[in-house]
């Protein structure tokens, strides 16, 4: 089972790391977030559960509004769903509908449901059959518009794995892989697609082929650089097979894109495909980039870098997952103070021999790129998969994953808040 779990907060530097052992004597810093003592189920409280291998958003609008996407249902009735919480995540109320009824939503893995809002709207993208539908919501998530085809496609191709980004000047774009330039077994079979929105959303412009030779389930994703860049990240294939986190860039909003180049030569040779994309924060001029990588021992887990001029430059990779094990599924949000948070899975290198079940961990990314410990997310009671993270004001923190609840897959979330000094 390969659940996903999104969480992104509206509204409201890495530079390389050095080990430091520590004494008997020297005393730990307090963890920068404090939480629950025990996550909860959300899903599960309104009666509702996600599909087998389902994706979830989580986003915080305000202070007391959270918005959490879901599929729900199993197989030919699986359907998209928003659960809408008044009282900060305490409680969610009766789902509104996104997608059409008797219109099958796929959620496997990474190829499930994009979730995206802003301070007015919210967006939805999603596969439905072999087609990838898009919804708006003009209302706060009170009701969804009619879901419209993103793509402009003729025949009967795959097109799938969708992100959603939102650029500074509100268009919206959605990438996603895509099959329609299939030639038997050919190594372009897996294209890299993208559409723009200049109408918030309302409708997308023709289908724009960003790249070919690509991982064909590692979720692709978009950001934007500090001068109106279009950012578009995936993995791509390289002779070997090599499979490395490369970035295209364009600077005519999306008609045209540069040459794919690595962000960081990691050299992962692999016969196969990892099934995790990378994840993207943006703050500042800056773009944070995150990804997993097994290419050797000495680097495997969640790696990092970031880009200041467009992409066109990266930082150094480093391991944000640090000394956690079996790392993988980043995710990031960017808290009210305007520094990242990355999470991610992983297993506790000091349990079990290093075999412990997987926790969810934060890590705390400082003004000046420095990177806090790893600090895992309490009271679990089994394995967390694909957690999802958002950032409140406040210094709010959302943390959710799926698990194994009653002999179903269920959302459970956790709140944190940033610790003041002193506290």
């Amino acid at each position: 089972m390969r659940p996903l779990v999104i969480l992104k907060l509206a509204g409201t530097s890495l530079a390389t790391t050095t080990i430091v052992f520590a004494t008997a004597c020297q005393q730990r810093k307090p963890s920068p977030f404090q939480f629950e003592p025990a996550p909860r189920p959300v899903i599960a409280q309104s009666g509702f559960f996600p599909s087998h291998n389902g994706r979830v958003g989580v986003d915080l609008v305000s202070s007391p509004d959270v918005h959490l996407l879901a599929v729900v249902g199993e197989g030919d009735s699986s359907r998209l769903a928003l659960f809408n919480s008044e009282n900060g995540g305490d409680s969610f109320n009766p789902p509104v509908w996104v997608s059409e009824q008797e219109k099958k939503v796929t959620s496997e893995g990474e190829d499930s449901p994009a979730f995206f809002v802003t301070q007015d709207d919210m967006f939805a993208a999603w596969n439905e059959g072999r087609d990838l539908r898009f919804a708006r919501s003009l209302s706060w998530g009170g009701s969804f518009e009619k879901p419209i085809n993103v793509t402009d496609k003729t025949g009967d191709t795959f097109s799938g794995y969708p992100s959603i980004g939102v650029a500074p000047n509100r268009d919206v774009y959605v990438v996603w892989i895509d099959t329609r330039d299939q030639v038997g077994d050919s190594g372009d079979n897996y294209a890299l697609y993208l559409a723009r929105s200049t109408d918030h959303g309302a409708s997308f412009s023709r289908n724009v082929r960003v790249a070919s030779k690509i991982c064909p389930c590692c979720r692709p994703t978009v950001s934007f650089g500090p001068n109106g860049e279009v950012l578009v990240i995936w993995r791509h294939i390289y002779p070997g097979p090599i499979h490395d986190m490369t970035v295209a860039i364009s600077t005519d909003n999306g008609t045209t894109f540069s040459r794919p180049q690595r962000i960081a030569e990691d050299n992962w040779k692999i016969d196969g495909c990892p099934d995790s994309g990378p994840a993207v924060a943006r703050t500042g001029k800056r773009v944070y980039v995150a990804w997993l990588t097994e290419a050797n021992p000495q680097i495997s887990g969640v790696r990092l870098s970031w880009s200041d001029d467009g992409g066109r430059t990266w930082a150094p990779a480093v391991m944000g997952s640090q000394a956690t094990l079996d790392a993988n599924y980043p995710a990031f949000c960017v808290g009210d103070d305007g520094n990242p948070v990355l999470v991610f899975q992983a297993r506790d290198p000091h349990e079990r021999a290093g075999w412990s079940q997987f926790g969810i961990y934060t890590v705390k990314i400082g003004p000046a790129g420095e990177l806090g410990p790893p600090e895992m997310v309490p009271g679990l009671t089994s394995s967390a998969m694909r957690p999802a993270v958002a950032a409140g004001i406040g210094g709010r923190l959302y943390v959710a994953w799926t698990t194994e609840y009653n002999g179903k897959e269920a959302v459970f979330m956790s709140r944190g808040r940033s610790m003041r000094p002193g506290a």
